[in-house]
């Protein structure tokens, strides 16, 4: 009996502990929450902005289609303090409810804030507990608040938007390589490093409707990151040589040759997977870089009258020379190292006397010669 006993009270005592176990007595619903989409970062006469993104989930969740830009439900909070944890704190004051940072897909950088402040600003971040290292990174010199409350085509989710999903579309236009947060922090504060961070804007002169142009988010160039400093923006007429030299993936962009001063394209390609190989040499006083690169592409349109593919290839060769010269000169005249000669000095310990990490930017000669991979489809 007292055996029997004994084996009833160990169940009820099973029981009882596990009652407060069942169910999901401590959830909440997704629209009693606020998640935090994007965040944008400032900095304004010695004190930090913080921009923070909000959008209605729980109406994203109901709806069968697309939905009126006018039942958009973005929402856009701002905080102010001499720090950038003050600024953020600043937000909670009249949040109404509990605000997550779980799921930030985008943090946008005002390019005040990129100019002495980014240590103080990821810092920050990675102190918070809730953010990932998985966030796109973007910079600009638009005002915040416009950014952030950017359209979408076709009146879908705000969520489609290039800010949240740059990675679709670079894979069919690679025009400027998005880059995550965790890929920024690995360099940061390498010496020499340098990490080129995608510029955004929402300035749309392509799409209409109705008769007016909605603001929509599009890249326009990058800014040059070494050594955690901001070197400089280069804009879209004067990077396209960075493509050949820089990025880690290029899917596909298109390469017109033009022969002579002809208005239409000889030659149009679709360029993919560019390799480039540094070397450099003692110049005088100075360091001569030679630039070996290596590109595959696809004949797209042909008004070429004909000419030999080996023809064809010296023209597209010498685009594409061109393009990468023109950047980096570019650069030079405003002493930016876009190509990272500097880390490829201090990485390889070149006996140029220049291998000594520095957040200097460098005025060095350079050649480069392209040896073109062609491949025509039929």
């Amino acid at each position: 009996m007292t055996c029997l006993i004994r084996k009833i009270g160990l169940w009820l005592f099973a029981i009882i502990m596990a009652i407060p176990l069942s169910g999901c007595w401590d959830s909440k619903e997704v629209q009693s929450i606020n998640f935090i989409t994007a965040l944008g970062i400032d900095y304004v006469k010695d004190h930090y902005v913080a921009y923070a993104q909000l959008i209605d989930f729980s109406s994203i969740a109901k709806q069968d289609g697309p939905t009126s830009r006018e039942g958009s439900q973005i929402w856009i909070g701002q905080g102010e303090g001499a720090t950038l944890n003050m600024a953020i704190n600043d937000l909670y004051r009249s949040s109404q409810q509990q605000t997550l940072w779980t799921h930030v897909k985008a943090i946008v950088l005002a390019e005040t804030a990129l100019n002495g402040h980014l240590e103080d600003i990821f810092d920050t971040l990675m102190h918070s507990g809730q953010l990932r290292y998985t966030p796109w990174i973007f910079a600009t010199a638009d005002d915040m608040k416009d950014l952030l409350s950017s359209s979408a085509l076709l009146n879908q989710s705000e969520q489609t938007i290039e800010l949240f999903e740059p990675i679709k579309l670079y894979k069919q236009y690679s025009a400027f390589e998005p880059i995550r947060m965790h890929q920024l922090l690995d360099g940061f504060r390498e010496p020499a490093s340098t990490i080129l961070v995608p510029s955004v804007t929402n300035t749309n002169h392509t799409w209409t409707h109705q008769d007016r142009k909605p603001p929509l988010v599009q890249m326009n160039g990058f800014y040059v990151i070494t050594g955690g400093q901001n070197q400089g923006r280069v804009d879209a007429n004067h990077a396209a040589g960075a493509r050949y030299v820089n990025y880690n993936k290029v899917y596909q962009y298109p390469l017109y040759v033009y022969s002579d001063k002809q208005k239409l394209p000889s030659l149009s390609l679709m360029l993919r997977d560019p390799r480039t190989v540094i070397r450099a040499k003692k110049s005088g006083t100075g360091v001569q870089f030679d630039l070996k690169t290596i590109v595959k592409a696809t004949i797209i349109e042909d008004h070429s009258n004909h000419q030999s593919k080996q023809m064809l290839e010296l023209e597209a060769a010498q685009q594409i020379q061109n393009e990468i010269r023109h950047t980096f000169q570019h650069a030079q005249a405003r002493k930016i190292d876009t190509y990272g000669l500097v880390e490829y000095l201090y990485r390889h310990d070149h006996p140029c006397g220049l291998h000594t990490p520095t957040n200097e930017p460098i005025q060095l000669p350079i050649s480069s010669w392209v040896r073109w991979m062609f491949m025509s489809i039929l």
